[in-house]
């Protein structure tokens, strides 16, 4: 009685230490952060080199590798721990480590959140004291494809008309999409 007695006591104590030491560390939660090592080359960097470098520093993890930029910027992204992506801002030919944040979408109907009407008229005609060709000079227009969430309002069929009889086509599971997250706004075309 006294041996298991001190078994248990000894179990307790040595579980309560791995919950405080995996807590400890823990304490800086893992995250995505960005590696941003400057400008694209005309090499380019690969995700070999980018691999490498997050082996040179992190010799418990596998696939911690995100994704690797090769167009634009020279960089990638990987779950890090905050003391990691302090360890690998260190390394030449780094330029800064930044966290990744998630961001949540404010709209999907731009024109209300901009406060504009859809009754907005704009006149496509030429003004004898504008010169067309210079229209559009130092704009920038992009488009940020998040991918769908199927879960958000945005894409709920509530008060839409049942799928056509016409649309021949099937809801096809694919990854991290389930063909149960079909409906009369979401569908997958053949």
């Amino acid at each position: 009685m006294r041996y298991s007695t001190l078994c248990y006591v000894l179990f307790l104590i040595l579980f309560d230490a791995f919950l405080v030491e995996s807590g400890a560390a823990g304490g800086a939660k893992d995250g995505v952060y960005i590696v941003y090592m400057g400008a694209a080359t005309e090499h380019g960097s690969s995700k070999n080199e980018h691999a490498q470098l997050l082996s040179s520093v992190l010799k418990r993890r596998r696939n911690a590798l995100v994704h690797s930029y090769e167009h634009g910027i020279s960089g990638f992204a990987a779950r890090l721990s905050a003391a990691e992506a302090k360890s690998i801002a260190k390394n030449p030919g780094v330029v800064s480590v930044f966290p990744d944040p998630v961001y949540q979408l404010h709209t999907t109907r731009s024109w209300d959140f901009l406060k504009y009407g859809t009754d907005v008229k704009i006149d496509l005609s030429p003004n004898s004291d504008s010169n067309l060709s210079s229209r559009g000079n130092d704009v920038i227009i992009g488009i940020l494809d998040t991918g769908i969430w199927p879960e958000s309002k945005s894409f709920s069929d509530k008060d839409m008309d049942p799928i056509p009889s016409s649309w021949n086509g099937t809801c096809v599971k694919a990854q991290d999409f389930n063909s149960s997250n079909c409906n009369s706004k979401i569908l997958q075309w053949p």
